[in-house]
């Protein structure tokens, strides 16, 4: 499997971890770290740029060290209002396994939507060399299949969402209106049997029941820390999905366990998959 482009997120906390090591005072340049983390010496300046609005470094001449400051450094925002990078890497080994099954439902000559959560952008790396077309609302998605020769990528307008990097809006029905989309991958933050799926924002709900509504097959991914949980705005109904495919942490939670087998009796297929830690 091809692994995933690296995120700024990620590498910014490479930058921490890096600083981290070294006495109060010390920095590093930028130039070494470029070399460590191979990029340029540019991206490792935004990267820098971005650390120190938290307060979790200072810039000095050509370098950076880490901030000595007491605990005053920017609390992450609720999980709702966090960018897709600050929430790439939450319940990560849940999430790979999670889309690589998902993946393994694409066929050669699909057309398939891929939603901007980040359970589906993990798909992305074991699509790359498949014959398909994806239709996306996410910007991320796309960056993730650029490369691709054999992927073709339909990119729905509208207004930018810049913490989800997503598209929302009325403009998303303007380009799906003449596209059939044989099955649509999608996550969301909750997911209950009463209530289904829920979304934090009107924006992002709307969006997902666009894709859902030109797609004939519907997989819900979700890991298990998004079940029995419930959010504002509703994305779609239990019945509304083929598939949920989900990590085996919800084998520990009989409530968890309670709302899939009432999926099952309502037919909808459940899979649950066997966590691999450091997959």
């Amino acid at each position: 499997m091809r692994e995933m482009k690296e995120l700024p997120y990620s590498r910014q906390q490479k930058i921490l971890e890096q600083l981290d090591q070294l006495d109060q005072n010390e920095c590093m340049k930028i130039d070494q770290l470029a070399k460590q983390l191979n990029v340029s010496s540019m991206t490792i300046y935004r990267d820098i740029l971005q650390l120190e609005k938290t307060g979790e470094v200072e810039r000095v001449y050509g370098g950076v060290k880490a901030s000595r400051k007491d605990d005053t450094a920017m609390k992450l925002p609720p999980y709702g209002d966090s960018t897709i990078e600050e929430r790439f890497y939450r319940e990560l080994d849940a999430k790979r396994v999670i889309a690589a099954r998902a993946a393994e439902y694409v066929k050669d000559g699909d057309v398939i939507a891929i939603d901007p959560s980040t359970t589906t952008l993990h798909m992305c790396a074991c699509l790359l060399d498949r014959h398909i077309t994806v239709v996306t609302t996410s910007i991320s998605v796309v960056l993730q299949f650029a490369s691709s020769e054999t992927v073709d990528l339909i990119m729905c307008g509208g207004l930018v969402r810049k913490s989800a990097l997503s598209m929302v809006g009325h403009p998303i029905s303007n380009t799906l209106q003449q596209i059939n989309i044989s099955k649509c991958f999608l996550s969301s933050h909750a997911f209950t049997f009463g209530q289904g799926l829920t979304d934090m924002t009107m924006e992002e709900a709307d969006a997902k029941r666009r894709l859902i509504s030109r797609s004939q097959e519907l997989f819900i991914l979700l890991d298990h820390t998004k079940i029995n949980r419930c959010a504002p705005f509703g994305v779609c109904d239990v019945r509304e999905a083929g598939t949920i495919i989900t990590d085996s942490g919800v084998l520990a939670c009989p409530d968890k366990m309670a709302i899939l087998e009432k999926c099952r009796e309502a037919g909808t297929e459940v899979i649950i998959e066997p966590l691999k830690p450091g997959l």
